[in-house]
């Protein structure tokens, strides 16, 4: 008698994924194509409000409105930079970009549902921490703003800027309505330096590398229309103007200020250098110092209140 083998799998078949499997890639790269280092950022500048208004302001924090503010800022800068990957496909593949979106891993269809879940859920929590509405609210029309006509910020530097300089100072203030209270002067003040660093040196730096894709696309960006070289001097020179803002409110104001200024100034440095210093496999260097820049100084002022809190 023959036997006849039972057929297995071909050597081409993919295995059946489930449904939470296909969920957890959907969130893993929809977080991914947000940009985890921004995203980490934000959170970030949130809770360092929080720490500004209980340590300098003392207000006194309720854990659960805490928790429920830092949600609903993370899903407000999620839906805003995952709405950007979406309506920014053609521009991202011809700058090169491997985030999913313009590799084809996320459907931009998928995205989009998932920008709008996160920014209803994002709206939905605030209604649990008076106050939280207006600085999430503001975050979230800054990111359609941001990407979406008719405004379409990103499409000039002076534009986008504008953005991301309220949007840092309102991830700030949320931090601080979370907990009930409220900025004092001089970390105020430093977080005003802050959001312009954002501004004036971020956004300008991150269009280093992106000129070729920003060009095809019809963007207007410093960079493309005064060239790469001028966008690097703008850099090298504003980047120092803040740096040594950051010093100067210190010096006038909290000396607590100090434990972030000084980050900034050392920071404002490695940027210029960087800027004037150009290599072609390190278009982002800028950015890059940029970067870690602004979390050095966001560390050193948290730091820094942690140190008076605890004395």
């Amino acid at each position: 008698m023959t036997v006849t083998p039972h057929p297995g799998p071909s050597a081409g078949a993919l295995p059946a994924v489930s449904l939470p499997g296909r969920l957890f890639t959907v969130a893993r790269h929809c977080v991914a194509e947000a940009r985890p280092v921004v995203q980490l950022v934000f959170l970030t500048r949130f809770l360092l409000g929080a720490l500004c208004a209980t340590i300098a302001g003392g207000a006194r924090p309720a854990v659960p409105d805490v928790l429920a503010g830092a949600a609903a800022l993370y899903l407000a800068v999620l839906a805003t930079y995952l709405l950007n990957g979406v309506m920014d496909i053609a521009e991202d593949r011809a700058n090169g970009s491997r985030r999913p979106i313009a590799r084809g891993d996320l459907p931009a269809r998928t995205g989009a549902l998932v920008v709008a879940g996160s920014a209803v859920v994002s709206l939905l929590l605030t209604a649990t921490v008076p106050g939280l509405a207006a600085p999430v609210a503001v975050l979230l029309l800054l990111g359609w703003a941001y990407s979406m006509p008719p405004f379409t910020a990103k499409r000039r530097t002076w534009a986008g800027a504008f953005v991301v300089t309220v949007a840092g100072l309102a991830a700030y203030l949320a931090g601080a309505v979370a907990v009930h209270g409220s900025l004092a002067a001089g970390p105020l003040a430093l977080c005003g330096v802050l959001a312009l660093w954002m501004g004036a040196v971020g956004a300008v730096s991150k269009d280093l590398s992106d000129v070729r894709g920003d060009a095809l696309a019809g963007r207007v960006t410093f960079a493309v229309v005064r060239g790469e070289r001028a966008a690097r001097r703008f850099v090298a020179v504003a980047a120092p103007v803040l740096g040594a803002a950051g010093l100067a409110v210190a010096a006038l104001g909290d000396p607590v200020v100090f434990a972030g200024a000084v980050p900034l100034a050392a920071g404002s440095g490695w940027v210029v250098w960087r800027c004037l210093h150009p290599r072609p496999d390190r278009a982002r260097a800028p950015y890059q110092a940029f970067m870690v820049t602004q979390y050095a100084a966001n560390a050193g002022l948290a730091a820094g209140l942690l140190v008076v809190g605890c004395s």
